[in-house]
């Protein structure tokens, strides 16, 4: 037959699938075998797979050429293989090794099939070569893997298999085996409803595989089990369903352990836990049981009824740390020195600590177990409580003690009276009671004499009703006696009682003790009581006094909250108004001198309602202040002309400045403020005219002073009063006279915030205030300032006042970014930082402020009101300086108790304007916060 070619125009469907097998790199070359005419071809691909010389392929080759090229242990192999080949005919598949060009060798395959004539010789034998080498790898990792498998699967302990979805065994191991009974070809494909014999056994076994190849989640369960012999015993199966490559749950793998000894172990633990449990129950002792290996010590009840430790288990260390310091290192080598020797029992004696931090006194023993080595395992042992007996025994012990001292003292001694032999004992402690020295002989007549002729009766009496077996009463009197060698009265208190044979007192026995110096000083008590309750009656009185101090104080306190918040909600509304009403005057020039009267009144009723909403704050304590050093001699002297020509000439001023007067820490701004107000009240309250005098002193606030007014420390502080020769104020009118919108003027005549602010600046710059005043005597109002002990030039207030200049001007370089939760407001102030020639953002709320700060890198000025909801002003101004550090802020707000005022001063740095405000104050702020210079880092 001739060799296999391919022409230019045909193709027989064979021969195109060997040339893609070819081209895909599966056959290595071909060959043809014109058997009749023994001649072999092969193409040059089969010579170069077999390492022979392609120039082979141009002719006829001889078999022994090609089968020398194959391995040696693979030759005769294939020579028989051919050989039956060509006897029977047909198919023709062996595998052998061949060295290629590289000289290694490697795993081919020959496929091909001989065709006999009619009378069944070979005529023909064509054939392809395949490289199977990664076949033939891929088969033995599964044989390794597969072998791999079975010999773990065998050494498993206990049960290993796996089942299909119909609950039908695949693979079982040497356990699976023995506990059904049958080699694995009689289970294998057969489920546990087919192969156990107890339906019920098999029933909940397959409703358990069921349960976890439907859930797809693993699961671990007890399985009781019977085997073939009559055995039952309990499984701890793990069943996890069984996944092909694609995930679906094909089946189910498990494994089964036997754990029928353990859990009867476990029985048997729970048997001799609850008798050892019933054995802690029964005793008071605390138990103990010591596990040397690792420290761990369980407890029973007693450790929390008879100490407080509410714990069942603790270490060795937590027992130990409870023991009293000055007992630990004794029992800690005590019962170490059991341990480690070879002595089983211990006892000690130590205090231990109670949950209370109180200690108890304890016994405690304890009896080492030990292995058959003799190392110890474990200790048990019970803590009793000894307090109780250790209390008792310490109060017998104080009562002998006590007895002894009584004996031993020299006011107290014992008495014996023997009634049956008219006998009585005295120790010599007792007879130096009555005068009699120790070593004269006494009897019950020495007693009689002794008393106080005025005590006598009343003693006697009392002796009778104590040997009166009807009363038997108790002894109990006290009595004086006169000494019979030394004549001295003394005072004496006896107890006694009387001893009983049926209804006959066989004796009377107790103490006395001499309490001539208690009489004495119940005496001296009395006298002094007498004194106390005078004082406690001026005490009584001085506190009413503070405590009305102190209502009033709370009262204002109250009221000033109130007013805070009205005068917010004010300068939030003003700053609608005024602002508007500025830009609008400004935009109307002197066109219409009507409507431009009109707008300036309606400026001036404006700027009053912020005033007073500015006086509202000033008495809440709310007012933003920036004090400086300040010296009150020169701002008073400096407020002389503006003095007189508020009080008009009916009344006479007079200034007296204090010498070497201290400096004062305050805002100047508003000290003038508080002068002026105490000013214009003065003069109202002198219609007639008067004099009018302005004080400065130094004064000291002493503690009696400072304790009669709540709130105030002693100390050193600055003087200023304001006096006037007027109508003065009764009690009552001084009571009130610092509430908001009281006032005793005419309706119209006043709003009744002038001494309000007077006392919230006051009281918001560590000061004091008082007002003295008599009916037609006149007023003082004194502000006392605290003195400032240091201070330097830099934080004096300034005098020198700049000249009126024009209004501050922005350019459109410059960029503000407004940020107010107000519409009115921050419209406002939009239009008028505008007008002013600055380019202008707005937003309502910090999120967006911080979006248009990320946009806009240009933005010079963040002006944001401080109140917002979200974020606030403070915390948006502090959030934006973390992306642009050189960020100038300025900040508005309507109400100062927020995060840029502390203790009413602004915080260091800030920069604020209040509302409301006007176009000028705004164009001011801001020209000056973009003009300051940045601080140096």
């Amino acid at each position: 037959m001739p060799p296999f070619k391919e022409t230019e125009t045909t193709h027989t469907p064979d021969s195109e699938r060997v040339r893609r097998a070819m081209a895909a790199g599966v056959i290595v070359g071909t060959w043809s075998w014109d058997v009749a005419r023994d001649r072999l071809h092969i193409d040059e691909s089969l010579a170069h797979a077999l390492g022979l010389d392609p120039a082979l392929a141009r002719g006829p080759v001889s078999l022994d050429h090609v089968v020398g090229a194959i391995h040696p242990d693979d030759q005769a192999g294939l020579e028989a293989a051919i050989a039956a080949a060509i006897r029977r005919g047909g198919r023709y598949v062996h595998q052998y090794r061949a060295r290629g060009a590289d000289g290694a060798y490697r795993w081919l395959e020959a496929i091909g099939r001989v065709e006999l004539d009619p009378d069944g010789r070979a005529v023909a034998f064509p054939g392809v070569l395949i490289d199977i080498g990664e076949r033939r790898r891929l088969e033995a990792e599964r044989d390794q893997a597969q072998t791999l498998l079975r010999s773990f699967v065998e050494a498993m302990p206990g049960v290993v298999y796996a089942k299909d979805r119909q609950g039908r065994l695949l693979i079982g191991n040497r356990g699976t085996t023995e506990l059904i009974g049958r080699p694995p070809e009689a289970y294998v494909g057969r489920t546990d409803a087919e192969l156990l014999a107890d339906p019920a056994q098999a029933a909940a076994v397959m409703a358990a595989d069921a349960r976890v190849m439907a859930s797809g989640q693993a699961e671990q369960l007890e399985e009781e089990v019977s085997f073939p012999d009559g055995r039952r015993a309990t499984w701890l199966s793990t069943k996890a369903p069984l996944r092909d490559a694609d995930g679906t749950v094909v089946g189910l793998v498990g494994t089964s352990l036997d754990i029928t000894e353990r859990k009867a172990a476990e029985q048997r633990q729970r048997e001799t836990e609850e008798r050892y449990r019933l054995v802690a129950h029964a005793t008071n002792d605390a138990i103990w049981d010591w596990r040397m290996a690792d420290g761990h010590v369980i407890w029973n009840e007693a450790l929390t009824t008879l100490f407080g430790h509410a714990r069942a288990e603790t270490s060795a260390q937590w027992w130990l740390e409870h023991i009293h310091p000055d007992d630990r290192a004794r029992i800690d080598a005590d019962i170490h020195a059991v341990i480690d020797g070879t002595g089983s029992t211990w006892t000690g004696e130590y205090r231990f600590r109670r949950a209370d931090g109180s200690y108890a006194a304890v016994l405690d023993r304890g009896t080492v177990l030990r292995d058959d080595a003799g190392a110890p395992l474990r200790m048990i042992g019970a803590m009793f409580d000894l307090t109780e007996r250790k209390q008792a025994e310490a109060a017998l012990a104080e009562r002998e003690e006590r007895l002894r001292l009584a004996t031993d003292a020299g006011d107290m001694g014992f008495w014996d009276v023997d009634l049956v032999n008219d006998l009585l004992v005295w120790p010599p402690r007792t007879k130096a009671m009555f005068g009699i020295s120790a070593h004269v002989p006494v009897s019950m007549r020495d007693f009689y004499e002794g008393l106080h002729p005025e005590d006598r009766e009343r003693t006697s009496a009392a002796f009778d009703a104590a040997i009166d077996p009807g009363r038997r009463a108790l002894y109990d009197v006290e009595y004086r006696t006169v000494g019979k060698e030394d004549g001295v009265v003394r005072w004496v208190a006896a107890k006694g009682r009387g001893l009983f044979e049926g209804d006959a007192c066989v004796r009377v026995v107790g103490v006395v003790i001499d309490v001539t110096a208690r009489k004495c000083a119940e005496a001296q008590l009395q006298e002094l009581n007498e004194r106390l309750e005078h004082r406690v009656a001026e005490e009584v009185a001085g506190r009413l006094q503070v405590e009305e101090a102190l209502r009033q104080s709370q009262k204002m306190e109250a009221v000033g909250q109130l007013t805070g918040g009205i005068a917010h909600d004010f300068n939030n509304m003003l700053a609608a108004v005024i602002g508007p009403l500025d830009l609008l005057a400004a935009r109307m020039g002197d066109d219409d001198p009507r409507a431009r009267r009109y707008v300036d009144l309606a400026i001036d009723g404006a700027r009053r309602a912020a005033l007073l909403t500015q006086r509202l704050l000033a008495f809440s304590r709310q007012q933003p202040l920036q004090p400086v050093a300040l010296d009150a001699n020169r701002l008073v002297a400096g407020m002389s002309d503006l003095l007189v020509h508020s009080l008009g000439s009916s009344v006479r001023l007079e200034t007296v400045l204090g010498a070497g007067l201290w400096w004062t820490h305050a805002d100047a701004n508003q000290l003038e403020n508080v002068i002026l107000n105490l000013v214009v009240n003065a003069r109202d309250a002198m219609p007639d005219g008067g004099r009018l005098t302005v004080e400065t002193a130094n004064c000291h606030l002493d503690h009696r002073y400072a304790a009669e007014q709540v709130g105030v420390p002693e100390g050193q502080y600055v003087m200023i009063a304001v006096t006037d020769t007027g109508t003065g104020m009764p009690p009552e009118v001084i009571a009130k006279a610092f509430d908001p919108f009281f006032t005793t003027k005419q309706v119209g005549r006043g709003t009744g915030l002038g001494l309000s602010q007077v006392y919230g600046f006051v009281k918001q710059s560590a000061g004091h205030v008082k007002i003295y005043s008599e009916l037609g005597q006149g007023t003082t109002v004194k502000v006392y300032l605290p003195r400032l002990l240091r201070h330097s030039p830099a934080q004096s207030a300034g005098e020198a006042t700049g000249t009126a200049s024009p209004l501050p001007l922005g350019d459109s370089g410059e960029v503000v970014l407004v940020v107010d939760d107000e519409p009115a407001v921050r419209e406002f102030s939009v239009h008028a930082l505008t007008e002013l020639g600055y380019r202008v953002l707005e937003a309502e709320g910090a999120d967006a402020a911080l979006r248009l700060l990320e946009a806009h890198a240009e933005i010079t000025l963040l002006f944001t009101d401080v109140v917002m909801p979200g974020l606030n002003g403070r915390q948006l101004a502090d959030r934006a300086r973390e992306r642009r550090p050189d960020l100038k802020v300025l900040f508005t707000t309507g109400y100062t108790r927020n995060a840029v005022v502390h203790n009413g001063v602004l915080d260091p740095g800030v920069h604020l304007v209040g509302k409301p405000f006007t176009v000028e104050e705004l164009a001011q702020r801001v020209r000056a916060v973009l003009d300051e210079a940045a601080p140096a880092r």
